[in-house]
């Protein structure tokens, strides 16, 4: 079932925040009726005429939709045609916090390697800078064994690990990588979260497959945040600078995000060959063909000299992150590598209520999907996901480093022109435990369930 209010859904879901601004004769939000209540038949024809008039699949749409008896987001959610797994709203509150990127929570990411490894322990898949987590030093790689005392395989089986993780207070226990234990109080706090999670030059020091002159650059990028576009050019310009040899971008966590910021991501990753040309159109439904737009690829001195990229990908891979493998395949050698992508070849435009406050104050976001992302070679064919070209696992077991398995991968293809095998799979007394439905690429302690 969909959580419209839940703060889990922001990673996960997101392509495209471009707001889109109505026209004031459409919908006029200075009426002193903008001010009832939230879920008033004044929003609900808001919705419905944003729907009609912007939706992807306005004319596939249910041809009745009753106001009565429905909150906003049921109102919502009624609209939406059968195969829409994407169309999504949120209050006011969870759209600032997804804005500014200040998070309350401890700030890990979790996950079980079941796919391969057969493994439904919980480990951290990686720790918001600036979080309580990062602060106490926990990484990648640790497992969560125990909350509050009790061992994390119970709690699952008891269908309490989730209210358990949620408390704003608790302490857990954690089993490091070289099996040595510790234990720690922790407290839920706010902090200012980031999209670069981390961003480094790997060397034959690191692979000693690696040629003595190759710099490999490695960034973990987690979310086309607007806000945070400092962070990902900053690390791309340190790239330049450093005169790396191959880039290896980390989307395995990203959920996408602002399609703006995508594009100008792609000029500085793009060949000089590509320079003008299209990097991705949007295409909208056939009322609103005249809304189409194409972004194209505009390089820069500090654009970077690569035939080829490879990209880490996996089941949150999503939406603006596909659209990089995707919209720069027409244009040079992407080695994507990993698992397949979630599928969310489309775009949504985001929707504020009331449309004329500031965004401190709005109600609602609407964020429904009204155009598709396609590529130069006019492709957009991937609404179950994009199949990576060397299929691999995610390596849980290690920080992120020459050792952990999708980073390896890439650089011994780097280094001897073929990857490698798949390791060695690892059973755990967990392997005939439960899987938890944890939102991959969050920040924070809330769930999907």
């Amino acid at each position: 079932m969909k959580k419209f209010f839940s703060s889990s859904l922001i990673a996960v879901s997101l392509v495209c925040l471009a707001a889109f601004a109505f026209s004031s004769c459409i919908f006029d939000s200075d009426s002193k009726e903008e001010k009832i209540d939230k879920d008033s038949t004044v929003v609900k024809n808001f919705v419905d005429q944003m729907m009609k008039q912007f939706y992807y699949w306005a004319d596939q749409m249910p041809s009745s939709v009753t106001m009565n008896n429905k909150s906003v987001e049921e109102y919502f959610t009624a609209h939406l045609v059968k195969k829409d797994r994407w169309s999504w709203m949120m209050n006011g509150l969870s759209y600032n916090s997804m804005e500014t990127g200040i998070s309350t929570s401890y700030g890990f990411h979790l996950a079980q390697p079941i796919d391969y490894f057969k493994d439904y322990d919980v480990y951290i898949t990686y720790v918001d800078k600036n979080s309580p987590l990062a602060k106490a030093g926990v990484t990648r790689g640790w497992q969560l064994t125990h909350i509050a005392g009790t061992d994390v395989a119970t709690l699952i089986k008891n269908d309490r690990f989730y209210d358990e993780i949620g408390k704003t207070s608790n302490s857990f226990t954690f089993k490091k990588p070289d099996g040595t234990s510790a234990d720690m109080n922790l407290s839920q706090t706010s902090f200012q979260s980031n999209s670069v999670t981390l961003s480094k030059v790997f060397t034959a020091a690191d692979c000693d497959k690696l040629s003595k002159s190759a710099k490999v650059g490695y960034i973990l990028y987690t979310s086309f945040n607007s806000n945070m576009k400092n962070e990902i050019l900053s690390a791309l310009n340190k790239m330049k600078s450093d005169g790396i040899t191959d880039l290896i971008l980390d989307l395995r966590y990203n959920g996408g995000g602002d399609l703006d910021l995508c594009a100008e991501i792609a000029s500085y990753l793009a060949p000089a060959t590509a320079d003008g040309k299209v990097f991705v159109t949007l295409s909208h439904n056939l009322a609103n063909k005249k809304e189409d737009k194409s972004y194209n690829i505009k390089r820069t001195g500090n654009s970077l000299n690569l035939g080829r990229l490879f990209i880490i990908t996996g089941k949150g891979t999503a939406s603006a992150s596909e659209s990089m493998v995707n919209c720069l395949s027409p244009y040079m050698d992407i080695q994507n590598v990993g698992g397949q992508t979630y599928g969310k070849p489309n775009g949504m435009y985001v929707f504020l209520y009331p449309q004329k406050a500031k965004e401190k104050d709005i109600d609602y976001a609407f964020l429904p999907i009204c155009f598709y992302c396609m590529n130069s070679d006019g492709k957009a064919d991937f609404d179950n996901g994009i199949a990576p070209k060397n299929k691999r696992y995610d390596d849980l077991y290690h920080d992120f480093s020459g050792e952990e398995d999708l980073i390896k991968a890439c650089l011994t293809y780097i280094a001897t022109g073929t990857y490698p095998e798949l390791p060695g799979t690892k059973a755990t007394k967990a392997s005939q435990g439960r899987e938890i439905h944890i939102d991959d690429g969050f920040i924070g302690a809330y769930i999907k369930k």
